[in-house]
């Protein structure tokens, strides 16, 4: 007697084609979504700054025992009526105090650099053809906002110039090695290790340049609308809408 033979395994349904609902204003849709991440990533940015505050508040108070480096030197003062002849007061320069200052400036241009970054992972989705998730956009927003934790913690321990490079090369390593993955090429990782740099040092010149801090951020903001339309000048963004990709020559 043979066998019964065990069932066929039912075949999966074939996948619906997209709608044209579906296909429709995806480019769109996709820069909402930036925006309304920029907007999200405020909130992890405000608890920054109020640590900033609570922090630099507390250290001028006194209360913060300030650390041993080359920032925080000490200053030895006699104090009046001391039947010792002198008591030694530890009082922490202003290097530590330029450092948060820094800090609350560089959360002041948060939204551009943000908005910067994600513009050009967005344009080698849009150029290349690559389909990026909502995960990844959030995971390099949280290594951007990283930077500014970075430049806060490295800012009381060695001067500011030196905390902003930690920081920014931090920061900057983990969205390069990121994208190298997600970008599914060294070269296109290279660009958004070039861009880094290029806004990183931008943004440093705005915090050392008061006097000229809107005119540099002016420009730099002119130069960086004028690469996007220039390599997004032949996109058929119609196409792009209706879930094409396609670029004219």
């Amino acid at each position: 007697m043979n066998p019964t033979p065990p069932p066929a395994t039912p075949l999966p349904p074939p996948a619906l084609p997209l709608t044209k609902t579906d296909r429709r204003n995806r480019a769109t849709l996709k820069l909402l979504f930036i925006a309304a991440l920029v907007l999200l990533l405020q909130i992890p940015l405000q608890f920054v700054n109020a640590l900033q505050q609570e922090r630099r508040g507390t250290r001028a108070s006194g209360e913060l025992a300030p650390v041993a480096s080359a920032v925080d030197q000490r200053r030895v003062t006699a104090a009046p009526g001391n039947g010792r002849g002198a008591a030694a007061e530890a009082v922490p320069t202003d290097g530590v105090f330029e450092a948060y200052r820094m800090v609350e400036r560089a959360l002041k241009h948060s939204i551009l650099v943000l908005a910067l970054v994600f513009a050009a992972f967005f344009l080698f989705e849009t150029l290349a053809g690559l389909r990026l998730h909502a995960v990844h956009y959030g995971l390099v927003g949280a290594a951007m906002s990283l930077f500014y934790l970075a430049l806060l913690a490295l800012g009381e321990v060695v001067p500011p110039g030196a905390a902003y490079v930690g920081a920014a090369v931090a920061s900057s390593a983990l969205i390069v090695a990121y994208s190298a993955a997600i970008l599914r090429s060294r070269g296109r990782a290279g660009v958004i290790a070039a861009l880094l740099a290029s806004v990183h040092g931008v943004l440093y010149v705005v915090l050392r340049m008061e006097s000229y801090a809107l005119l540099a951020g002016t420009a730099a903001l002119f130069t960086a609308l004028a690469a996007v339309m220039y390599f997004t000048r032949n996109i058929d963004w119609h196409a792009q809408d209706a879930g094409g990709a396609e670029v004219h020559a």
